[in-house]
């Protein structure tokens, strides 16, 4: 399972990141196929509305998958 930030950190300090909120992972070989959703957490997050979200983004996913 994945979840968290994908980026990079360049020699000179420079550095860019995206937090990764919805993804599918597909493996040709094995014929798997899994997906994940995440919300972005703060401070004046509301916990049962991030989850309701994150129920959204997963139905969204399987519509497409369907």
């Amino acid at each position: 399972m994945f979840s968290g930030a994908v980026g990079y950190i360049s020699p000179n300090g420079d550095f860019d990141f995206n937090v990764v909120i919805r993804s599918i992972f597909y493996n040709a070989s094995s014929n798997y196929l899994s997906y994940m959703v995440d919300s972005g957490i703060t401070f004046y997050s509301d916990a049962e509305k991030e989850y309701e979200e994150c129920l959204l983004k997963a139905d969204a996913i399987r519509k497409v998958l369907g």
